[in-house]
């Protein structure tokens, strides 16, 4: 193995370390809102400093119960098969989703760009 050989790898492995360690450590923006939506359309629209229960009814039987509690989100509760959306937890982050598949149901906090160097049309 030669020398540029050995420079290469080691600038590959700091590159690698640095782009990681860069993704784990940023600060993450916290959201204000969430989205309810229910077959793509706004269900309803709650604010996440609110404590609050709501109740989301969908085709025929089928319920999300959403829970905001101490600045997050989840879905508690659901009679669709699998369960996945309330297995999924709590969420507090802007860009982050819950989504029930069987009833179509996503549960989103937005998220916002504070320092937008360019905007592209």
């Amino acid at each position: 193995m030669k020398i540029g050989d050995r420079i290469l790898i080691a600038a590959v492995i700091i590159f690698s370390v640095a782009g990681f360690a860069y993704s784990i450590l940023r600060p993450a923006m916290q959201g204000d809102t969430v989205y309810i939506e229910v077959d793509g359309k706004l269900y309803e629209a709650l604010p996440l400093d609110q404590d609050k229960t709501v109740t989301v009814h969908v085709d025929g039987d089928g319920y999300n119960v959403v829970e905001i509690k101490d600045g997050r989100v989840r879905i508690s509760d659901a009679n669709c098969p699998d369960r996945l959306c309330v297995r999924q937890g709590w969420i507090n982050e802007a860009g982050e989703n819950i989504i029930c598949l069987p009833h179509r149901v996503v549960v989103r906090i937005p998220g916002r760009m504070k320092n937008v160097d360019q905007v592209t049309y």
